[in-house]
């Protein structure tokens, strides 16, 4: 393919490189190229006599010329690179630099400078990673007692649901009927990791079942009890728990979380609370799930960017001695993750008395 680069010794061809990725225009469809001791750059368009000017600056013996490339067969860095010649550099400069994967579908959010291109940030998505068949766009925020979110179609094809694999478990979902986080995966393996034999878990906002069925792989003789008041997510909880083969230590259960732990009073040895937007609500069922002696909370939560988490911890130890519980201390206070610009999500892991 003919096109125009820049003709550059090899000497200083890292310095022209780096000025050129600054200015956004190395032409990444196409492979760099030689001719003798120097090496041609393929560029987007041509060059203005500024920056001309600072290319010899770098290289006296700098040149334009045209020359035979080939299409390149690397695979993009990020996506912006992507769709890098695509879009106009002001409008690559809002592309979003992190994205969600959930099983063959890829879930994007894209600001208001983006809404008029999103199947061109979709088929870049879809470049970088060939494995998808779907593309969604996030239209709603994560809400509601279901934990849903609204999402739309902006590549691909077929239906909205997926096998997503974590930690060798298939989890079954419809990423636009049911809460499913892939980023807490981590997470999900710092919580399994910390149970012991004989163990009782309520799982109090299961979701389809990645922390449940984790944990009951982890630790085969312990028992998980499984809570969603999602219909949708309780049907693919039930799937999940098959397919993984632990219907023997997961009982899954419909319904809402305080309504349940009514009837499971003083059976549990550690309770999730994976419901960061709510959790503070429902710290008065945990505490009646709890045995009386000792138990473990993993509990979430949002905050500032700039919040101390001693502030939150504090007001988890007052909420509790107002469910006539004791805050022995904390095993674990951190942000595990940003969720929107100067909005944290915080995990405290509590030892209950």
């Amino acid at each position: 393919m003919k096109g125009y680069g820049i003709e550059v010794d090899g000497q200083n061809a890292q310095n022209v490189i780096r000025f050129l990725n600054k200015v956004q225009l190395v032409d990444r469809t196409l492979e760099f190229t030689r001719r003798d001791n120097f090496l041609v750059i393929p560029i987007k368009r041509g060059l203005s006599e500024v920056e001309l000017i600072e290319i010899c600056r770098h290289s006296s013996q700098a040149r334009v010329v045209e020359a035979t490339f080939s299409e390149s067969s690397r695979k993009p860095r990020d996506l912006r690179e992507a769709i890098e010649g695509v879009l106009p550099s002001a409008s690559v400069d809002h592309v979003p630099r992190s994205y969600d994967i959930v099983g063959d579908i890829g879930i994007i959010e894209l600001d208001d400078q983006l809404q008029t291109s999103p199947n061109t940030i979709a088929n870049g998505l879809m470049k970088l990673n060939p494995h998808l068949r779907l593309v969604v766009k996030k239209t709603q925020k994560t809400s509601g007692q279901y934990r849903t979110r609204g999402v739309e179609v902006i590549a691909g094809s077929g239906s909205t649901e997926t096998v997503h694999h974590e930690f060798s478990l298939r989890f079954h979902l419809d990423v636009a009927s049911v809460y499913f986080n892939p980023r807490l995966s981590h997470e999900r393996m710092r919580v399994a990791k910390q149970v012991r034999g004989g163990e009782v878990v309520v799982d109090m906002f299961a979701g389809v079942g990645p922390y449940s069925i984790l944990i009951a792989k982890k630790q085969p003789t312990s028992r998980v009890f499984s809570i969603d008041l999602n219909p949708i997510a309780y049907k693919y909880l039930k799937e999940n728990i098959f397919v993984n083969k632990v219907a023997d230590r997961v009982t899954p259960l419909l319904g809402d979380a305080q309504e349940v732990a009514s009837n499971l009073s003083g059976i549990a040895d550690r309770v999730i609370m994976n419901f960061p937007s709510d959790s503070a609500t429902f710290l008065d069922a945990a505490a009646k799930l709890l045995k009386k002696d000792r138990g473990v909370v993993h509990y979430y939560c949002f905050a500032s960017r700039d919040e101390r988490i001693q502030n939150l911890s504090d007001s988890f130890r007052l909420k509790m001695e107002v469910c006539q519980r004791k805050v022995a201390s904390f095993s674990y206070q951190r942000v595990i993750k940003e969720v929107a610009p100067n909005r944290v999500q915080v995990a405290l892991d509590a030892i209950i008395t």
